[in-house]
């Protein structure tokens, strides 16, 4: 049995039309879709786009054209439902597909920005995965891996564009050294931690295109909670979108 609902980031004004007993987003999306730098125009790519909660939101704030690539049928039905119930088919389009084959769809070094929330979790043969299969394809790499991700953006993405992502801290240096290898420079990194005791649990990067070296901007950390376990102003403005 479904757990449906619809549910709005931030105060984007776009529905996101939402399976809980499948997957939904949380607040890794909402983080990035507050740290990623929208273009205005061009194209916008959301990699493994799960419901297209991100892709759809920055629609609020772009006339760029939007492409949605989710790999999961039952999360690639959501996110056309969310599309036509924002009436937003002229500007995001649904590419149900494997990510290694989006050349199919989208030329390479054509597109002006991407965020991606990708899996976060290695598969051995120690790893419980979740009941729920579209939630372990969504939170591990069990279709698609990071060099794969990463290769992904180096091919789309225009020279000098941006991509946008959230990660583990655990896995930065690996992410960091996988991106050199693909031309993909670190420009603006920051760190997120429930409370300021707390070590990073999330990471959100701004990722460059580059054959020229990028300084490299680690910006201050956000914190969720305060002392008394109530919102940060900075992550209530975030979360509720409130001014």
């Amino acid at each position: 049995m479904s757990i449906y609902s619809q549910d709005i980031i931030s105060n984007s004004g776009i529905i996101i039309n939402q399976d809980k007993k499948l997957y939904s987003f949380n607040l890794d999306t909402i983080l990035l879709y507050n740290f990623a730098k929208t273009v205005k125009k061009g194209k916008i790519v959301d990699l493994c786009s799960g419901n297209g909660a991100i892709g759809l939101s920055l629609a609020s704030k772009t006339k760029a054209q939007i492409y949605l690539v989710e790999i999961q049928k039952e999360l690639a039905n959501l996110s056309q439902k969310s599309i036509e119930d924002n009436n937003l088919e002229q500007q995001v389009h649904l590419i149900n597909d494997d990510l290694k084959n989006v050349q199919k769809y989208i030329n390479h070094d054509t597109v002006d920005m991407l965020v991606c929330n990708p899996p976060y979790f290695k598969v051995s043969n120690q790893t419980a995965l979740k009941e729920n299969p579209v939630l372990a394809i969504a939170r591990h790499e069990l279709k698609v891996n990071l060099e794969d991700i990463l290769y992904a953006i180096k091919v789309l993405l225009k020279e000098n564009s941006h991509a946008y992502l959230v990660y583990r801290p655990e896995r930065l240096s690996e992410l960091i050294a996988l991106m050199l290898q693909q031309r993909l420079q670190p420009k603006r990194i920051r760190f997120v931690r429930t409370s300021s005791q707390k070590d990073a649990n999330l990471v959100l990067i701004d990722v460059i295109k580059t054959v020229k070296e990028a300084s490299l901007k680690v910006e201050p950390d956000l914190i969720i909670y305060d002392e008394n376990h109530q919102l940060t102003k900075e992550a209530s403005q975030i979360i509720n979108g409130n001014e």
